[in-house]
């Protein structure tokens, strides 16, 4: 079985909420702010979610603790509607794997929330060629010998695009795909700022790897 943690309001989704997670998953609470970040175990743990409403930008803090000592875990915030977009990116560039709106949601879709999740975790995996390696489990990167280091939000754009090679992949699916599950609108200058970071990491005179398609969006070439 799944082991989870949840740290926030146990029942932020309704009184049931805890009972339909243990039903699930081996399920962990810790319902104060945590003081001691480092006192957590987070390699015990298969995912954690993190209840923004009780810890605000702390809750940033504990997902890159999490993410750095285990890259593969899942991280799945729940916000109120209300919540800033620059607060929704905040959430992804510390390495959330997605995100929930309270009001919209309840323990049963949690779970299945959590089910999908899992399902396309095990799907991880890297793309290798003569120039690049990028591991997708680990989220290491090696260009040219030399070890380079991206985000885990550009890490996740860059399986988007490697894993589809020779793809097109329009900005909407792009934009879908990393931030917007949630319908909350994302303004396309954040996917063009990352894409044109991860051109100067990456590119060379003989090697580019992502190729804009006027109009409709972008497709990795393979070399």
């Amino acid at each position: 079985m799944k082991k989870l943690l949840f740290v926030g309001n146990p029942t932020i989704l309704g009184e049931n909420l805890g009972n339909v997670l243990k039903s699930n998953y081996n399920t962990d609470f810790i319902s104060i702010r945590p003081k001691q970040i480092g006192n957590i175990r987070f390699s015990s743990y298969n995912a954690l979610i993190l209840d923004f409403t009780m810890l605000h930008k702390y809750s940033l803090t504990i997902c890159k603790a999490a993410k750095k000592c285990c890259p593969n875990i899942i991280v799945l915030f729940l916000c109120p509607t209300s919540v800033p977009e620059q607060i929704i990116l905040d959430f992804y560039e510390a390495g959330a794997t997605d995100h929930l709106y309270i009001s919209l949601s309840s323990p049963a879709l949690l779970s299945k929330k959590l089910d999908i999740l899992f399902a396309n975790n095990h799907l991880a995996t890297k793309y290798e060629d003569s120039h690049i390696t990028l591991n997708f489990n680990s989220l290491t990167a090696v260009i040219e010998g030399t070890t380079t280091s991206f985000t885990p939000l550009e890490f996740k754009l860059l399986k988007l695009l490697s894993l589809s090679p020779n793809t097109v992949l329009t900005r909407q699916h792009l934009l879908y795909s990393l931030w917007d599950r949630n319908g909350n609108y994302v303004e396309e200058t954040s996917l063009n700022s990352m894409i044109c970071r991860i051109r100067q990491r990456i590119d060379t005179e003989s090697h580019h790897y992502i190729k804009t398609i006027y109009g409709i969006g972008y497709m990795w070439i393979t070399y």
